[in-house]
Formats: C-alpha cells, sequence, structure tokens
C-alpha cells in the first residue's frame, strides 16, 4: 500500500484505541492518566479517586494508592482510606520527615493501577529521582498503569505565559511529551466563582504559595486565562491522540504536516522564554521543531551569565523534546540559512535584533531564504549579547 494510502477505522475502532485506561500491549508499559486542572483546587485529586473506585468497583480492577495528598479535605481523605495504601518512603531532611512514594514497592505489589498525585512535584533530595514525572515513569516501564495530576500552570512550554498572566514564575515543571503522550488526559474543570468561592471557605490547599501569591494568583483575570490555557492544551492533546490513531489523515477533513521549523538559539536571556513560545507555535501548527546555535569566535569570550543562559536553553530544549544542535561557522546568518534550505525548513524563528549589525542578518536571510517564513521575537528582558 502506498504511504499516502489509509484504511480509516471504524468507530469501534477509534474508541477501542484510545478508550481510557486501556494498556498498549504492544509497549509492554502501562497508561498513564492525568486528571488536569487550570488552578489548584479544582478538585483533581478528588476526580481521580472518583474514578479509580469506579474502576475499583466496577471493572474489578487491583488499585492501590502510591501516593495522593488530600490537601487536608475530609472529603478526599475518607475517598483515599478506600483503597489499599502502598506506604510512602520517608527521607529525613533538615530535620525534617518527607514522604514520597516508594517505587519499588509499589512495582514490587504490581497493581493494575497505581494513584500517584501531583506529576509536577519535586522529590525530597537523597531520593532515587528528583522529580515525580520520574517516579511515575519508571511505575509505567514496570506494566502499571498510573492515575495522576497535573495544572496547566506547570506544562514547561507555557512558564513564560504563566508568568505573565499572574506574574508568578513556578518552578517545578513537567515536560511537555509527557503530557502530550499520555494515553488519556481528563480535564477536571469549575466555573471560576465557585473556585474563588472554594478559596475564601478555605477548601484549596496552596501550601507552597504565600498568601501574598495566592492573593495574586487567584484573580479571576488570571484565572480565566489560566482556564482558556488549559483548555487549548486539552486541544493539543487530542490532536496527538488523532495522530497515534492513525495519524492526522485518519480524519476526513484533517492532513499530515509537513511544516518544519528552525528556532535559533543565543547567549541571552530571552532563549528559553523563545524556545518556549516556539515549541507552542509549532505544536499549534503540527510542525517539527528543530532548535540550532552556531558557534563562533566570539563563543570563546561568552561570560558566566551568557553561558548559563545557552546552557539553560538547551537544557529546555531537552525538557521539551527539542532536538538541538550545535554548529560552528563566523558566519552565523549563512549557517542558519543553509542549513535551513537543506533541511527544508518553512519557517525560521529568532529573537528581535537589537543593533544594526543584527538587523543586516535579519535582511541578508530573508533574501537568501526564498520560500521560508521569518518569525521575529520582542525580547522580553534586557542584558543579552547583540
Amino acid at each position: 500500500m502506498a504511504e499516502d494510502e489509509y484504511i480509516r477505522p471504524s468507530p469501534e475502532e477509534l474508541l477501542k484505541r484510545i478508550s481510557a485506561g486501556q494498556k498498549d500491549e504492544t509497549k509492554g508499559t502501562g497508561s498513564l492518566t492525568i486528571f488536569f486542572g487550570y488552578a489548584p483546587g479544582v478538585g483533581k485529586t478528588y476526580a481521580m479517586l472518583c474514578d479509580a473506585a469506579s474502576r475499583k468497583k466496577d471493572d474489578k480492577l487491583d488499585v492501590v494508592a502510591g501516593y495522593v495528598e488530600p490537601h487536608k479535605r475530609p472529603e478526599t481523605k475518607a475517598l483515599a482510606s478506600e483503597f489499599e495504601t502502598i506506604k510512602p518512603a520517608e527521607i529525613e531532611y533538615h530535620g525534617l520527615t518527607l514522604a514520597e512514594p516508594d517505587t519499588e514497592a509499589i512495582i514490587k505489589r504490581n497493581p493494575r493501577i497505581a494513584l500517584m498525585d501531583e506529576l509536577a512535584h519535586t522529590n525530597a533530595p537523597g531520593t532515587k529521582n528528583a522529580k515525580r514525572y520520574e517516579d511515575v515513569q519508571d511505575v509505567l516501564n514496570a506494566g502499571i498503569d498510573v492515575y495522576t495530576t497535573l495544572n496547566v500552570q506547570h506544562i514547561e512550554s507555557l512558564k513564560e505565559v504563566v508568568f505573565n498572566i499572574t506574574g508568578t514564575l513556578v518552578k517545578e515543571n513537567v515536560p511537555d511529551s509527557i503530557f502530550l503522550n499520555s494515553e488519556n488526559v481528563k480535564l477536571v474543570d469549575l466555573p471560576i466563582d465557585q473556585l474563588l468561592n472554594r478559596l475564601k471557605e478555605g477548601k484549596v490547599y496552596t501550601r507552597d504559595m504565600a498568601t501574598e501569591a495566592v492573593q495574586k494568583f487567584f484573580r479571576p483575570g488570571n484565572l480565566l486565562a489560566l482556564r482558556q490555557a488549559a483548555m487549548q492544551q486539552m486541544a493539543l492533546h487530542i490532536g496527538r491522540q488523532m495522530e497515534r490513531c492513525g495519524g492526522a489523515g485518519s480524519i476526513e477533513t484533517g492532513r499530515r504536516t509537513s511544516e518544519k521549523f528552525l528556532v535559533c538559539i543565543s547567549p541571552s536571556p530571552n532563549a528559553g522564554d523563545i524556545l518556549r513560545s516556539a515549541y507552542r507555535l509549532s505544536a499549534e501548527h503540527e510542525a517539527e521543531l528543530i532548535a540550532i546555535h552556531v558557534e563562533t569566535g566570539d563563543d570563546k569570550s561568552l561570560n558566566e551569565d551568557e553561558k548559563k543562559w545557552l546552557k539553560d536553553a538547551f537544557d529546555t530544549a531537552g525538557s521539551l523534546g527539542v532536538r538541538a544542535i550545535r554548529l560552528n561557522s563566523n558566519d552565523v546568518t549563512a549557517k542558519i540559512t543553509s542549513f535551513a534550505v537543506q533541511n527544508a525548513v518553512t519557517m525560521i524563528l529568532m529573537g528581535k535584533p537589537r543593533n544594526s549589525r543584527k538587523q543586516k542578518s535579519v535582511d541578508d536571510m530573508l533574501a537568501k531564504t526564498d520560500g521560508i517564513d521569518l518569525y521575529v521575537y520582542a525580547a522580553k528582558r534586557d542584558g543579552a549579547r547583540q
């Protein structure tokens, strides 16, 4: 059969492929279900427990609580008590006893579903993994399904967006690939006025946010923007589900993308922000994204801040699952344009030039890349080498 031919599956087959909680036996790994919300307090943990209780009762599945955070809510705590609990591992740190999921015990117990709350959580120092999503991956790799929770502000590519909305820099982030590639995402939504009422009644647990931050974060306008961002992420996840069911071509009105974006990385404080913005744009266009940095003789004289900005940008690319390439040339413009032409790039994305020399480079790039769009981002912070 030719590559562009496609046999459209029946509705029953489509439903079978994307049914909640179904394992992919060909991969030998468990399936990940994320209960997803736009802010703390919308009811993600409670929804996760209700769904798990239904699977346990109706489907007779073996479900254990690997780690559940009841957030001091009696109804959540009562529901969590219905499950067998795998005792968390206790970590001593600066006189405190911190609890983290005991992944080895969960894997040894080998349930069908393990509940592991708060996917974006940073583990206590001394644990095997730095992040809970890494613990979750270990459990999934053992063939165990996992239920977990996540708020939209913890998605890596949205770090700058969330900061612009709330003024709060979220430090606990989950790679977009984990969210987009999860077998199932269940949106847990709540009208904003109801969430604000819950906040006033003390039902929103925010141990990691100071009172001032809470007041700044939970503003109606902020919540509306975060709710919109959550809906947009759900749309992207659904698009990824469609691809797993046979590609965008599995839908009669869909099409396979041939777009390829190239984002330029420089030793700039804006490098990570530009990369995250480029990732979001490429996701919306269903385009492949490549990051590129062209090293010149000037790179030998980078100061410590510039070295850190560059390293952080490459780390961000890794978190986003973006292929990042280093090339060498003293003619940056020529190297970027030749790479773009040779690799069938359809759009080049870069930071806004801040001097005449950089502006000339942009003009030269426009002249030498016929048929390739150029997307220029405005700088958000000062301090970059120009």
